[in-house]
């Protein structure tokens, strides 16, 4: 899968959602257009944290910036504004959409999961 990174258009409503950048104390913190660059490059292409091309900032520097961001619950709120979007330009369409319920735990045998289930 070829890389590319984020327009602008996607960028304003990425960079909404994104921490705020720290007061100047210490070293400044790196460009976040970068570093979402540098994650969406692993995530793309499929290579490890180590071969994260140095424009887009250190490899401790792109993970630390991707951890940062799942545990503040950055990702779903873009996803679900981009959905949101989606959906309001028509550019979602959900009436042929499928579940492969493999995918769904199956009870193997266990009887009172069974009696639970029946209730």
């Amino acid at each position: 899968m070829a890389f590319r990174e984020i327009d602008d258009d996607l960028w304003e409503i990425v960079q909404k959602y994104l921490p705020p950048t720290k007061p100047h104390i210490g070293r400044p913190r790196c460009d976040p257009r970068r570093l979402i660059n540098g994650i969406l490059y692993v995530l793309t292409t499929g290579c490890s944290w180590l071969d994260v091309p140095a424009n887009y900032g250190t490899k401790s520097t792109v993970h630390r910036y991707h951890l940062e961001l799942c545990e503040k619950g950055v990702y779903q709120a873009i996803f679900l504004d981009l959905l949101q979007s989606g959906y309001e330009i028509k550019k979602i369409d959900l009436s042929h959409c499928a579940t492969d319920t493999k995918d769904i735990p199956a009870k193997k045998g266990d009887p009172s999961a069974m009696m639970a289930i029946r209730r």
